[in-house]
């Protein structure tokens, strides 16, 4: 017969082992669960990052970025065997990470370097674009390379912390010296406007969105992209943690773009000869998507 006191600690055992499971936090609802049966998916997008994502003379938000993630849907549709909506919601440098890590969007797409730090916090897809950092100044500048920035105001993204502590590195190391000042903004394009009004010297990013910057300017000979790549930015698609599905789900879409030639077909749109930036594949890049064409 069980006593009253091996009773009460077993009670009370089973009570306190209870609470903890009650009190033990859940990784959430399987996104690709959640799509299938919303038929919606969340996606971020950039606003002002030509020509990964932007507003363009007719008022349509379009770009590289909207167009990959356009072929996401078309994948998840074939996957459910039904029509998914695409909610397209803004992001920017600043937002892009907390707007995926709270859930606002599933995945946000735009020009986003893989970085160990920002692994802590999100998941990346495997990396589909590969750019370096470089400088933008006007035609007349005396800037030609990153030593000429001493004493300067440069001018780069806010939330683009592999920028700035490629900037900082580089001052660190005497390559800059003396240090030029950090102006931080929250936007490119409002620090292109920064440039254009002469309230900094420079704006420095990846090569890719300079490029962009350049071809929508009034006059795009009256500026120029200049100095060595500073780093190399590989770029992901940034995707919730502990959602491992959802992530090889996108990563075998890319793949398979990438196999078929509708990957380059889309790059050829926006930065091919034509395109709203041209900028030809360096050989780095052709070779990271050759590595990236998997064998079925």
């Amino acid at each position: 017969m069980i006593s009253k006191k091996v009773f009460t600690l077993g009670l009370c055992a089973a009570f306190i082992f209870a609470s903890l499971s009650i009190a033990t936090p859940s990784y959430g609802e399987s996104i690709l669960n959640k799509i299938e049966k919303t038929s919606k998916v969340n996606m971020g997008f950039r606003e002002g990052s030509v020509p990964f994502g932007f507003i363009n003379k007719k008022g349509e938000w379009v770009g590289f970025g909207l167009d990959l993630g356009k072929e996401i849907v078309k994948a998840l549709e074939q996957k459910f065997e039904k029509n998914i909506k695409l909610v397209i919601k803004p992001i920017n440098p600043k937002t892009r990470i907390p707007l995926v890590i709270n859930g606002t969007v599933d995945i946000g797409i735009g020009s986003t370097t893989i970085t160990l730090a920002r692994e802590e916090v999100v998941d990346f897809s495997l990396p589909y674009f590969l750019t370096g950092t470089r400088i933008l100044v006007t035609k007349d500048s005396p800037i030609k390379d990153f030593p000429d920035l001493a004493g300067k105001r440069v001018g780069m993204g806010s939330g683009s912390t592999a920028n700035i502590k490629g900037i900082d590195r580089a001052v660190s190391s005497g390559l800059i010296k003396p240090a030029c000042k950090n102006v931080l903004f929250e936007e490119h394009n409002k620090g292109f406007l920064a440039l254009q009004q002469g309230k900094i010297h420079a704006y420095f990013t990846d090569a890719s969105i300079l490029a962009g910057m350049k071809a929508k300017a009034r006059k795009t000979s009256d500026w120029k992209i200049v100095g060595r790549y500073l780093t190399y930015e590989p770029y992901g698609i940034i995707l919730p943690e502990n959602q491992g599905e959802w992530r090889d789900f996108v990563n075998a879409t890319l793949i398979k773009m990438i196999k078929s030639g509708k990957f380059e077909k889309i790059y050829d749109k926006w930065f091919g000869p034509n395109g709203e930036v041209p900028l030809p594949m360096s050989k780095e890049y052709k070779t990271l998507l050759k590595a990236l064409s998997y064998p079925d």
